[in-house]
């Protein structure tokens, strides 16, 4: 119907990712769309690959967080009841541990208002999804994840690379950098991070160089902004921004092996704690109660 075919793939953004149209945009309006449908399969190839390696190393971390979370729930719904008309004495005088008394209140919270936290809960997830549909719960979201404890760093660096390789792409088929920025703001996939981008487009514009803007907005590593800065005083920027955007993809892979690594350890810590925990509760009263006689 006379439509680019970024337009047509953007009609369909279930099928099409933003950083695919965004390629695809910048092949048609650089004539080399060829090279960026090679681009396009390549980077899905690596998310792809990515999303499997990352659920490969969850899939046991996952199961048995899942396997211990219901373990505790039914230590605490079905077994810890049982032992509340034994220390029924204890907690008429008074000298109920601590521990103990926050366990059986749990396990009693949950027992008789179990379906009514659990309508709560679903009700703040209504919610919450809602406000992300928004243009400020985005935001929102898009500022979270970039200060998320651990995972922001990574995000962070996942979303520059992207965007440092699509701009060298764009740069190299010829796009005049200003057009080149505002197509590739898209590619980062957060919208702080696009911002950031579009000011710096602004800036050049008004002729400053792209160095300065993108340190200016606080949003892009230190490193990455001083390697853009002496890539446009040696004119090489388009080759620059490909060897940032490998070496960004590859601390990332490193550094997500090793935070997918803990994870597991971690979760083992987490639920051994809670049924030491309750363990601990259970034995207070009878070690209590066997001192005494």
């Amino acid at each position: 119907d006379g439509q680019s075919l970024s337009e047509a793939m953007q009609r369909h953004p279930k099928a099409f990712s933003e950083l695919a149209i965004s390629i695809v945009r910048a092949g048609s309006e650089g004539g080399f769309l060829e090279e960026a449908l090679e681009r396009v399969a390549k980077f899905t190839d690596q998310q792809a690959e990515l999303k499997s390696r990352v659920m490969g190393a969850l899939a046991y971390p996952i199961f048995l967080s899942v396997f211990s979370v219901g373990i505790v729930c039914v230590l605490v719904i079905f077994f810890v009841p049982k032992f509340e008309a034994l220390f029924g004495r204890l907690r008429a005088r008074g000298e109920l541990p601590f521990l103990t008394d926050w366990l059986l209140w749990v396990s009693d919270t949950i027992a008789n208002y179990g379906l009514l936290i659990f309508l709560a809960l679903a009700a703040v997830v209504l919610m919450a999804r809602a406000k992300l549909a928004t243009e400020s719960g985005r935001w929102l979201l898009d500022r979270w994840r970039l200060r998320a404890p651990q995972a922001g760093p990574i995000y962070r660096n996942l979303a520059v690379s992207r965007f440092c390789r699509v701009l060298g792409t764009l740069l190299s088929g010829g796009v005049p950098i200003v057009r080149a920025l505002k197509i590739s703001s898209d590619s980062t996939g957060n919208r702080v991070l696009a911002d950031a981008v579009n000011k710096a487009a602004d800036n050049i514009t008004a002729g400053e160089s792209l160095a300065t803007p993108l340190k200016a907005s606080g949003q892009f590593p230190p490193d990455v902004v001083e390697m853009v800065g002496v890539a446009e005083q040696s004119n090489t920027l388009e080759t620059v921004l490909t060897n940032i955007a490998e070496t960004l993809e590859r601390q990332t892979w490193r550094r997500l092996d090793m935070l997918v690594r803990l994870v597991e350890p971690v979760m083992l810590l987490v639920m051994a704690s809670a049924v030491l925990v309750i363990v601990v509760a259970l034995l207070l009263p009878m070690l209590k109660s066997a001192t005494a006689l």
